[in-house]
């Protein structure tokens, strides 16, 4: 018989991260599932450590590097669940989580989606005091737009069946690609994305991770970007300046994280200028508008101590010279 769950693994050179990502989606409680890991050219120990495990719930399809979008849509293609889950080589799920996704899925059929709330950590796996968003109840396409709430894919769990209403994932973008794909589940029906209000996705933040590079994120929200518009042009447009503007605090926050302050400052001021009114409102610009202007300003020791004393834990090190170690 079939499994419940799929579960989709990604893997590029995850051989760092590979077991405790892969151990976390086997150890569910919830144990009507599959595993499926797509190597995508993995040149690293990644096979290897896969080929150490025997549980009969896995397999592993190798290809190609040919990208996380088309990694994922070979994931679906071979999946025989009537759920997917979606989990990034270098993040981890709690015991509970697919035990929780499920049971809402099963008591409101109306949902096509569901995500759990998140919490950081760094590459060896200890928790980090960042802000993560703590969305409650539906989001709709314009909320998501404006605020990606969801924050990864490793937090969603979705019915196979509006995978294929909506789509593959878009090989086309260079980033953005879970962002524009629940985009478009969202357009499936109205309130068919619903978040779990608990945490249950372990987010990891480390150097080598995709969003590490400011430049080709926002190259991808521009490409994710002019694709909805086209498919949503009046819903897009409403909340456009907005979305962008909040966006642009997140690349800031990046670029603080790597220690690039004179880059966050500048992303924290084109966030201002798209959408002043909204811009002030929101606690948040302010908070990443002075974090931005204390790297610049403060030595990094005392930078360190501000942000320890405000409940901060910077996911990458920096070293003095402003680069990430």
């Amino acid at each position: 018989m079939s499994p419940q769950v799929s579960v989709l693994i990604s893997a590029f050179n995850a051989g760092e991260f590979i077991d405790q990502s892969v151990g976390s989606a086997l150890a569910q409680s919830f144990a009507d599932l599959e595993v499926i890991v797509v190597n995508d050219g993995s040149t690293d120990d990644t096979a290897r450590r896969l080929a150490r495990r025997k549980d009969p719930r896995l397999r592993v399809i190798e290809q190609s590097n040919q990208g996380l979008a088309a990694a994922y849509n070979a994931g679906v293609r071979a999946a025989q669940g009537t759920f997917i889950g979606f989990l990034d080589a270098d993040d981890v799920w709690f015991p509970r989580k697919l035990e929780r996704h499920i049971r809402v899925h099963q008591d409101n059929p109306g949902l096509d989606v569901t995500f759990s709330w998140v919490h950081m950590i760094d590459a060896e796996g200890k928790p980090v005091r960042v802000p993560c968003p703590r969305w409650r109840g539906a989001v709709s396409f314009p909320q998501l737009l404006t605020d990606y709430v969801i924050r990864t894919s490793s937090a969603a769990v979705m019915r196979r069946d509006a995978f294929e209403r909506a789509g593959p994932l878009d090989s086309t973008l260079v980033r953005c690609i879970d962002f524009e794909f629940f985009l478009r589940v969202s357009l499936l029906r109205p309130g068919n994305l619903c978040a779990i209000e608990e945490v249950l996705t372990s987010y990891r933040r480390h150097p080598n991770q995709r969003t590490r590079d400011w430049r080709r994120v926002r190259q991808g929200w521009n490409q994710m970007l002019a694709g909805i518009r086209m498919r949503a042009p009046a819903e897009t447009k409403r909340v456009e300046k907005v979305a962008a503007s909040n966006f642009h605090r997140y690349l800031a926050s990046v670029a603080y994280e790597e220690g690039n302050f004179g880059d966050a400052c500048r992303l924290i001021c084109r966030a201002y200028s798209l959408a002043p009114v909204a811009f002030v409102r929101d606690p948040r610009n302010w908070k990443m508008a002075a974090a931005a202007i204390a790297g610049i300003a403060l030595p990094e020791k005392a930078l360190l101590m501000v942000e320890r004393s405000a409940g901060f834990d910077r996911p990458i090190e920096i070293n003095p010279s402003g680069k990430s170690s």
